[in-house]
C-alpha cells in the first residue's frame, strides 16, 4: 500500500521510511511543494485510498486545510513527537482523521489506516461476507468456505480493492492506479486481468459450488458477488460465458 509521507526533518524521515518499509508500505516522501502544486493527483481515480501521514510540523494544519479544500478525501494522519492536546484539536478540526503520539510502528499505522479506509467505503466491521468469501480489511488473506486462501502480496492488493468496493463495481483503472500508480515500473494494464484470473481460479477451486465470485462487467470493471442472487420471481444462477463476461440464466433450484 502506498502512503504519502511529509517529514521535513531528514533524520526523522529516514527512520520513518525504514519503519514503513518493514511493514510492507510503499512510502512516497513529499515536500511542501506537493501541497501547493500536486494535489490534483489525489483526485485521480485509484488515489483516494492512499493515506497521507504528516509529522508534527508547524505547517501541518495549513497543509491539512489545503488538502481538504481541494476536495481530497484521503485518510490523513498526524504523527507527533509528544502529546499536544491543543495542536491535536486544531489538526482534527482542520480535517485530519487521526492524531498520533509517537513512537509508532508501521503495523499500527496500517491498522489505523485500515479502520479509516473501511469506514470510508461504508464497512463498519473488519470483514465482509460475500457468498463463500470472507474478505478482511486488516491485511489478512481472505477465507473461502471457512478456509484461508493464500494470495501473493500483489494478488491481495488487487483483491482488497474489489472487496472494499463490494457490493459495488470497481473499475480496472482504479485498481491499477491504487496498486501501481506510484511504482517506478509501470506494467501494461492487462496485468490486472492476469491477476484477477488467478484470484478467480483460486476462489473457484475452493468454493463448494465452484463459484469464482469475481464478476467482470465488460468495459466497466469488476465486482465481488456470489453466483446465486435473489430475484423477485425466485433464485437466479449466474454462469460464466467466458473469462470476461457473465450471463444471467434462470435455473430451477431444488
Amino acid at each position: 500500500m502506498h502512503i504519502y509521507l511529509y517529514e521535513p526533518r531528514s533524520n526523522a524521515l529516514a527512520g520513518l521510511l525504514s519503519e514503513l518499509n518493514e511493514a510492507h508500505w510503499e512510502p512516497v516522501a513529499v515536500t511542501d511543494d506537493f501541497f501547493e502544486r500536486q494535489l490534483d493527483l489525489l483526485g485521480s481515480d485509484g488515489y483516494a485510498d492512499r493515506p497521507v501521514l504528516l509529522s508534527g510540523h508547524p505547517r501541518i494544519v495549513e497543509h491539512i486545510a489545503r488538502l481538504r479544500k481541494s476536495g481530497c478525501r484521503n485518510p490523513i494522519l498526524v504523527l507527533r513527537d509528544q502529546r499536544d492536546p491543543e495542536a491535536a484539536m486544531e489538526a482534527l478540526d482542520a480535517g485530519a482523521d487521526d492524531d498520533i503520539v509517537g513512537p509508532v510502528t508501521g503495523l499500527e499505522l496500517r491498522s489505523r489506516v485500515n479502520a479509516i479506509t473501511r469506514r470510508f467505503h461504508g464497512h463498519a466491521a473488519a470483514s465482509v461476507h460475500i457468498g463463500d468469501v470472507t474478505a478482511y480489511f486488516d491485511g489478512r488473506d481472505p477465507d473461502v468456505a471457512g478456509q484461508p486462501m493464500k494470495l501473493s502480496q500483489r494478488e491481495l492488493a488487487i483483491f482488497q480493492q474489489i472487496a472494499l468496493a463490494a457490493p459495488r463495481l470497481v473499475s480496472k483503472s482504479r485498481i491499477y492506479d491504487a496498486v501501481y500508480g506510484m511504482a517506478e515500473e509501470q506494467p501494461f494494464d492487462k496485468v490486472i486481468d492476469v491477476y484477477i484470473c488467478r484470484i478467480r481460479k483460486k476462489i473457484e477451486e475452493m468454493s463448494p459450488l465452484g463459484d469464482p465470485h469475481i464478476r467482470t462487467i465488460r468495459g466497466r470493471g469488476y465486482k465481488l458477488a456470489p453466483e446465486i442472487v435473489e430475484k423477485a420471481d425466485g433464485p437466479v444462477a449466474l454462469r460464466p460465458s467466458d473469462h470476461s463476461e457473465h450471463e444471467v440464466q434462470k435455473a430451477q433450484l431444488g
